[in-house]
């Protein structure tokens, strides 16, 4: 897809909550049966990833902090990602353009590995 293209798709627009959402009911046709959401943060440590996502039959485990494709990664949830990446986890920071450059799908279907914030 060329970048004009890119730019200009509405899922670029999509709120955190809508790319949220979509992100989980992708995983779930694709095999991943244990997906966890924090969804009152209040009681958690700061920073703690979004997701955590379990396949059943491959047992790849996922770490992601999902973003709007403007959103601010803070310090918390940098740290809580890189500390998970030393301990060998897939850990990352996805946005809408990476649903648009088909990268979540390639991870979750196992084609991909963690080398980024």
């Amino acid at each position: 897809m060329k970048y004009s293209q890119q730019f200009n798709n509405p899922v670029l627009q999509w709120s955190e909550a809508v790319f949220q959402s979509n992100v989980i009911r992708l995983a779930k046709s694709l095999g991943y049966m244990r997906i966890y959401h924090t969804k009152d943060s209040r009681g958690s440590e700061a920073g703690f990833p979004d997701l955590v996502m379990i396949h059943g039959r491959t047992k790849q485990v996922l770490f992601v902090e999902l973003k709007s494709q403007g959103g601010r990664v803070s310090a918390a949830q940098e740290l809580w990602l890189d500390d998970l990446r030393l301990g060998g986890q897939f850990a990352e920071v996805w946005r809408p353009s990476d649903w648009v450059s088909r990268r979540i799908e390639k991870v979750l279907r196992g084609g991909a590995t963690s080398a980024r914030a």
